[in-house]
């Protein structure tokens, strides 16, 4: 081989292991210089970005506070479940808060419709997204309620005033009316049916409402029951609306935590502090009304928790009204069960006004005697 060619030999393998070394290791190693400084570049703005929050940190911290309450306050807009048992519960409280009468009503199954951090698609499909965290997502529940209903005109206004103030959310997509009035009722009814639109939200730290119950099980008579009363009285025209204004006892009952009134409140006299009989348990307390007869008077005495109260009743029938009021949070736990023994032939009649509908503070326990509860 000439000199020249083994030169020119010399120089290409000088220029491949050149060409292999840049390939192969210099390359390599300025790509990854190049992704370093990539990752710093972006590393330097995440240390930025957490700089200037944690320069707003407080800032930050007071507004996440704010929008949590917030969430939290919307959130008492709903109920946390609807279960069956207290939409009868309610269905009953808009009998004896509107005087209204249900005919008839449906109660389906439950349907999802929005989950949070999901992605609405329809009423009844919600696609989840995994990274939510599961068991701990709060889920919008949605019944619709089928309602034949009877009364009134001015009850039907009543009662359709009472769905849009009802301290959860609640509305009326479809309503329909007949009106029926003849010589014999002058003042006619209001027949119809109503689609009523109830909503909750379940999730976490959300505690379905307690729902007493007055319904025994078993009576004495399958036509009368126990300490019912199934004759017409006075009293049927208006519901009951008279003993409001005219009663031989009143029953007050509110949120226990409330600072400027007992919970309880059990009287004769409403002016007269005597005749107070007063718990401020938050509690269901026991209120027992015991009517006798005692050297021919009729009397009527009442006791809660130890303290009792005894009057003569000159009236020809006892009349009790109960001022009640809705529940303010799942911790007001407050109410009466009111036990009758009703030893004499005098008729014992209630009117129940404002009362919780999902949850009554008032409920009847025993009785004994003729009663009615409008």
């Amino acid at each position: 081989m000439k000199k020249t060619d083994l030169i020119a030999l010399l120089v290409v393998l000088s220029i491949g292991v050149l060409v292999i070394t840049y390939m192969f290791v210099i390359k390599d190693a300025r790509d990854d210089i190049d992704e370093l400084d990539i990752q710093k570049s972006q590393l330097e703005a995440e240390v930025r970005d957490l700089e200037a929050k944690e320069a707003n940190r407080a800032q930050y911290e007071e507004e996440t506070a704010q929008f949590k309450e917030q969430f939290q306050e919307e959130l008492k807009k709903y109920p946390a479940d609807l279960n069956q048992e207290t939409t009868v519960m309610w269905m009953k409280g808009v009998e004896q808060n509107c005087n209204i009468q249900n005919m008839s009503f449906s109660m389906p199954r439950d349907t999802e419709y929005w989950k949070l951090g999901s992605t609405y698609s329809t009423a009844t499909e919600v696609t989840t997204d995994t990274t939510s965290g599961g068991e701990t997502d709060y889920v919008a529940i949605t019944d619709a309620y089928g309602v034949t209903y009877q009364g009134s005109y001015e009850n039907l206004k009543n009662y359709l005033n009472y769905v849009a103030e009802y301290k959860y959310r609640m509305n009326i997509s479809s309503i329909t009316i007949a009106y029926a009035k003849d010589e014999t009722n002058p003042e006619g009814l209001c027949t119809g049916s109503v689609i009523l639109n109830a909503y909750a939200v379940s999730g976490p730290d959300r505690t379905p409402d307690t729902v007493q119950v007055d319904v025994e099980e078993g009576v004495d008579n399958i036509f009368e029951g126990n300490g019912s009363l199934v004759a017409a009285s006075t009293y049927d025209a208006d519901g009951g609306q008279a003993i409001v204004t005219k009663h031989n006892m009143t029953i007050l009952l509110n949120n226990a935590a409330n600072d400027t009134t007992s919970g309880i409140i059990a009287a004769t006299n409403e002016s007269d502090t005597a005749s107070f009989v007063t718990s401020t348990a938050n509690s269901v307390e026991n209120l027992d009304v015991h009517i006798y007869s005692a050297d021919g008077k009729n009397m009527l005495a009442y006791s809660m928790g130890g303290k009792s109260y005894e009057t003569e009743i000159t009236s020809n029938d006892v009349t009790i009204y109960v001022n009640s009021t809705a529940r303010v949070d799942a911790d007001d736990a407050n109410g009466v069960k009111v036990n009758v023994n009703n030893e004499t032939s005098l008729k014992v009649y209630f009117k129940v006004v404002g009362d919780d509908t999902t949850s009554p503070r008032f409920t009847l326990g025993t009785r004994t005697g003729t009663i009615k509860v409008y």
